[in-house]
């Protein structure tokens, strides 16, 4: 380059300083060259120019210009516009031929070319000289061609609307509730564009730990997360007239779909239709049910007290996706079936459920022997549905609800970590005489395996006597040496006897020692789902059986039973157990109220999938389902909503005003001056 141009550029670079300060005036100033600290510019007096001179003096350069007529107005001399004598009218872009950008002229004015008219489109960049758009590089943005500009601030394109579950069907609107910390956004890429899969179950030697500042979502161009009702408000970077994805992503469940909106709709707010079918963000009814779905994969445990496979269903899960696991768990649908053992478990010695002094459920018949609610002996069944694995035998036929008589026991669930790592989400409902009590030989057994799948990043939901699979599970402390290794059993101190009072009142732990950072959301989600109301935030729990006595320092309660024994009755961890929390990774919840009631000692023993899930939600199935959609979300605080990553100047190499592939222009400098 030229002394010339790099005194030029230098001229520029002074003026614009300058300017900030009100030095410029009539052409007249100085400051030290970037290049040399110690040099200094004059363009003299009197607004003429001409040669130059350049003496050194112990190593600081002077650079004196001495002054002589001006060429015609506009004209560029050594790359420097000039003006007359008296800093004349400013030359326009237009004029110049540039496109777009700014620069400064000798006189320390800028040249604007959008005070002209004269910008750059949403994917395109301002370079050369004279300046031109050129189409940006780096992360493209197909859709922000359609992004308004509004001239008024405070007239910003929104799109509003409210996430819900689907229900059975559009008109099922008693299961169609409200989905918080949702998140809903507009990718860059144009309708069709593959988004990062989402993973199902834990590596074999890794973990999935999900976290929410590592959210999977790809470019974003604008984002939102729902509220404690399901709404959410896009706002800004919003396309019209063009097609794009929209994307609702809640834990593992997402769907996509192709929308768009009509030009008018620039710079106002639209708002979708809260109620189905054209409410177009919706979670998803099956793997087929919209664009780039997915469903978590789901194990339950049934049994024959509780069923919490019902709330899948009611939310809108389609029936084909409840199926048997197939040979290895990997069967296609995402919602599987196992059942739990008639007589449960046998331990050493033959032990069964009960034990001296224990539960004492009624007298049951297996393997050849009786039990009533004591200690097993006799001769051992085989076991029927499903395989032994793991060191354990499951005794005699299945209680809970099946899909036929295939459906496996939870033996094949539990009894390798090879199983468990296929699923997200481990469901287990209370499984009445068919409990681990007692001996609680099925957790000594398998008790290492659900430790480990957690603490990898599983997700396991335990209603009622599930307990016994947190109940001394181990007592190891978190290790970040070994952190799969962490117990589970100084999340929370249990008792072995029942509380069997039909009712409850159950209270939102709003101001509890123990209560989660999220309770407020939980309550007001309760509140719009008209479960409870404000500020007692109490509500009726039918059989309020939870067994436990106490919470450890990082468990999170969220109901606990205002009379009666006044037990915590659901709270959650996450896991591993005590770990930090950038280093947690799974999660783990408790309901001690049974969820679906079906009333008499084993309602549920011999149901076939779905013929009891019968009528709408109720109250405690909607409590359950907000704890699986906690169970399911993101670890760690919930995240704001999720940002465009704009490009810099840096990475654009480029000077002028840029789009930075999120809406918005940089300003990366005044761009060269026309020579």
């Amino acid at each position: 380059m030229s002394d010339a141009r790099n005194v030029s550029q230098f001229v520029q670079v002074c003026a614009r300083a300058l300017l900030g300060l009100g030095l410029v005036a009539s052409g007249i100033f100085a400051c030290s060259s970037t290049d040399d600290p110690g040099s200094t510019f004059d363009t003299g007096a009197g607004g003429t120019s001409g040669n130059s001179t350049s003496t050194s003096m112990g190593g600081a350069s002077t650079m004196t210009a001495t002054t002589s007529s001006l060429p015609p107005v506009g004209v560029a001399t050594n790359g420097v516009i000039v003006t007359d004598g008296g800093c004349g009218p400013v030359r326009t872009c237009a004029e110049l031929g540039w496109e777009c950008g700014y620069t400064i002229d000798a006189c320390g004015r800028e040249i604007d070319c959008e005070a002209e008219g004269l910008v750059c489109g949403a994917n395109e960049l301002c370079s050369g000289v004279p300046t031109a758009c050129v189409q940006r590089p780096g992360p493209d943005c197909p859709v922000c061609e359609g992004l308004p500009e509004c001239p008024d601030e405070n007239a910003i394109t929104r799109l509003e609307g409210r996430v819900i579950t689907p229900g059975r069907s559009d008109t099922d609107v008693g299961n169609q509730v409200g989905v918080p910390n949702a998140v809903v956004y507009i990718p860059v890429n144009l309708p069709g564009t593959a988004l990062p899969a989402i993973p199902t179950g834990i590596p074999a030697d890794g973990e999935s730990c999900d976290r929410c500042e590592d959210q999977m979502l790809g470019d974003v161009l604008v984002g939102a997360i729902t509220d404690a009702t399901g709404k959410f408000v896009l706002e800004g970077r919003i396309p019209v007239g063009v097609e794009f994805m929209l994307v609702v992503k809640a834990g593992r469940f997402r769907r996509v779909i192709t929308h768009s909106l009509p030009a008018e709709a620039a710079c106002t707010t639209t708002s979708l239709s809260t109620t189905l079918p054209e409410n177009p963000v919706r979670l998803p009814r099956s793997m087929t049910d919209g664009d780039q779905v997915n469903i978590p994969r789901i194990a339950v445990s049934t049994g024959q007290i509780d069923a919490m496979e019902c709330v899948l269903e009611k939310m809108g899960l389609d029936h084909a996706e409840f199926s048997n696991p197939g040979a290895d768990g990997s069967a296609a649908p995402r919602v599987h079936l196992y059942r739990g053992a008639e007589g449960g478990f046998t331990g050493p010695g033959g032990m069964g459920p009960g034990g001296p002094g224990g539960m004492g459920f009624g007298m049951t018949t297996s393997g050849g022997t009786t039990t009533t609610g004591g200690i097993t002996t006799g001769a051992v069944a085989t076991t029927t549905g499903g395989a032994t694995t793991g060191g354990t035998t499951p005794v005699g036929e299945g209680l809970g609800a099946r899909i036929d008589d295939m459906t496996p026991l939870d033996a094949e669930l539990y009894g390798t970590t090879a199983r468990l790592f296929q699923y997200d989400i481990v469901v287990a409902d209370c499984e009445g005489i068919a409990w681990d009590g007692g001996t609680f030989a099925e957790r000594d057994a398998n008790g290492g395996n659900v430790r480990e799948f957690v603490n990898r990043g599983g997700r396991m939901f335990a209603s009622h006597l599930s307990f016994t699979w947190l109940h001394e599970n181990g007592d190891a402390a978190y290790s970040e040496a070994d952190p799969y290794a962490t117990g589970l059993g100084p999340a929370a101190t249990w008792t072995t006897a029942t509380d069997t009072s039909d009712t409850g009142e159950g209270v939102i732990s709003i101001d509890r020692p123990d209560a989660s950072e999220r309770i407020q959301t939980f309550a007001d989600w309760m509140t719009s789902e008209g479960i409870t109301t404000a500020p007692e935030y109490t509500f009726t729990i039918a059989e309020p059986r939870s067994q436990n006595t106490g919470l450890g320092d990082f468990a999170e309660e969220f109901v606990y039973q205002s009379d009666g024994n006044e037990r915590v009755q659901q709270f959650s961890f996450n896991t591993p157990y005590g770990a930090p929390e950038e280093l947690s990774c799974g999660r783990v919840a408790y309901s001690g109220f049974h969820v679906s009631v079906g009333g008499g000692d084993s309602p549920f023993a011999d149901a076939i999938f779905p013929e009891h899930c019968t009528g709408d939600l109720t109250q405690q199935e909607k409590v359950l389902l907000f704890m699986l959609f906690d169970l399911g979300a993101c670890v760690g605080e919930v995240p704001p909503s999720p940002p465009c990553m704009p490009v810099t100047c840096e990475e654009l190499d480029t000077c002028g005003r840029a789009a930075d592939g999120c809406g918005a222009l940089l300003d990366c400098g005044a761009c060269p001056p026309p020579e």
